[in-house]
């Protein structure tokens, strides 16, 4: 079953409330379930992750930031935030150990993941509008 939906945020509160319903409805109660996260620079795509972290039980002060140099930042019980803005080539990605994380269980938020070759369970898509935005979420 696909579930799409559309949300409107017009502020950092908002992305939050959106966050926290997206990882109420979708993701804490997997085992295992990989979001893929797209949308332009400073779209909110990092903001996002921040938020969902923190309904997942993570406290504000843990989140380390987007892993855009790291790669991925690892947080508790398997939850994992990955940025592969960077990656330039298949051979890179391959070299990074990236597809290694994923022969575990755990929560993956991918931003930049059309580099990678795997099955999404969410797509999360966020598109600046009229001085808000748009966050687009694709289940299966």
């Amino acid at each position: 079953m696909i579930n799409n939906k559309s949300y409107v945020s017009k502020s950092e509160n908002e992305t939050k409330k959106i966050a926290k319903e997206i990882v109420k409805n979708l993701i804490s109660n997997k085992k295992r379930c990989v979001v893929f996260l797209k949308g332009d620079l400073g779209s909110g795509k990092t903001t996002f992750v921040r938020f969902a972290l923190e309904a997942l039980g993570l406290k504000d002060d843990e989140f380390e930031g987007s892993p855009s140099f790291t790669l991925v930042n690892e947080y508790k019980e398997g939850i994992f935030h990955m940025d592969l803005y960077r990656i330039t080539s298949d051979e890179e990605l391959i070299n990074s150990g990236i597809y290694d994380y994923f022969s575990n269980e755990g929560i993956f938020f991918i931003e930049w993941p059309d580099k990678l070759k795997i099955k999404p369970d969410i797509v999360i898509e966020f598109k600046d509008k009229n001085g808000g935005r748009i966050i687009n979420v694709h289940s299966s």
